[in-house]
């Protein structure tokens, strides 16, 4: 193999490392995204159901401060 045959070689191989290690980073890089999109996502979610909760407990105890309230009433 002559020189020029091994340099073209070389050269192929290395740009064939270079495109295979930019493809390897650009899918660690998606994964990042994906993976930080989700716990974003789930973030909300959690933060959302606290306050569902919230709002329900608030609820309940308006009504039974009601109802106490109109027991009160119908006892007077």
């Amino acid at each position: 193999m002559s020189t020029e045959e091994q340099a073209r070689k070389s050269m192929a191989e290395s740009r064939h490392n270079e495109q295979h290690l930019q493809e390897t980073m650009l899918n660690r890089a998606e994964e990042k995204l994906e993976q930080s999109g989700s716990k974003a996502i789930e973030k909300e979610a959690r933060e959302r159901l606290v306050e569902s909760r919230q709002h329900d407990k608030h609820v309940q105890q308006s009504m039974l401060t009601r109802s106490e309230e109109e027991i009160l009433e119908g006892e007077s």
